[in-house]
């Protein structure tokens, strides 16, 4: 699978229900079959909290999303890698129906790996920061990352030369309705900067209307979005009134190759 121990980055063999390198470093499988290599402060909670997860696993569940999903499918298939990591995968709503026959999905959060390696048995789920992955350089054909800041120095280390890099960004009028329900000047996203030593090979946009038909699903959607954290008590209370929308969604898909 390509992985490597985080204390002395040699390689990581699967046993029955560890993995272990050749100085003898043991990383025990949980139960549901991911493993944990991060290995500062594991006592503490890193990534997306409980509530955090569940709001996004709730919305994502019903679909939404699904254009976007259809077509990064699409574009993943085109390339047709045998080894594939999902950088920030967070429940592995996406990772799962990547088609590849090596899937690594990492994530900080406990509780999101957790979630995805009870649901996902084609893939293993690492515990560990995109920012110092346990991943062998130059080994991964194709590496993934949704809605997340961009590991630029891992990307270019652990990608094969001839690999794809495929990242996803909210455009310029994902969720447009959303905010224009809750502020009252509402300013359109920026165009993502990337700044990668790689190839740009092109860029998609998958936009949509979706219908949500109970506060749940608005409550959820905007509880995934960097907004719920920067906006006010008396600004959140006006999603409580809220119990239809229909919003856009809104996304690139930009893919790299390493020469």
């Amino acid at each position: 699978m390509n992985l490597i121990c985080p204390l002395c980055k040699n390689s990581l063999i699967k046993n029955e229900n560890s993995f272990c390198c050749v100085n003898n470093h043991h990383f025990d499988l949980a139960k549901s079959g991911y493993i944990n290599l991060y290995l500062t402060n594991k006592s503490k909670s890193h990534g997306d909290n409980k509530e955090m997860i569940h709001a996004r696993t709730s919305f994502l569940s019903k679909n939404y999303y699904l254009p976007l999903k259809k077509k990064l499918i699409e574009e993943i298939d085109k390339i047709n890698p045998n080894t594939l990591v999902d950088l920030a995968c967070g429940e592995g709503y996406y990772t799962r129906d990547f088609n590849c026959p090596n899937k690594i999905g990492i994530d900080l959060s406990k509780d999101a790996i957790q979630y995805a390696s009870k649901q996902d048995k084609s893939s293993q789920y690492c515990v560990a920061s995109i920012f110092d992955c346990p991943i062998a350089t130059e080994s991964v054909d194709c590496i993934t990352t949704l809605f997340a800041p961009i590991a630029t120095n891992e990307i270019n280390r652990i990608l094969t030369t001839g690999g794809y890099f495929v990242g996803v960004f909210p455009a310029e009028n994902h969720l447009l309705e959303l905010k224009k329900t809750i502020y009252d000047t509402v300013y359109l996203n920026e165009k993502p900067q990337i700044d990668l030593d790689l190839k740009h090979i092109c860029t998609h946009r998958v936009t949509s209307l979706i219908h949500c038909d109970s506060n749940e699903d608005i409550l959820n959607l905007f509880m995934m979005t960097p907004y719920y954290f920067k906006t006010s008590l008396q600004d959140k209370e006006k999603i409580n009134c809220l119990h239809q929308l229909d919003c856009t969604i809104d996304f690139y898909i930009t893919i790299y190759k390493k020469q």
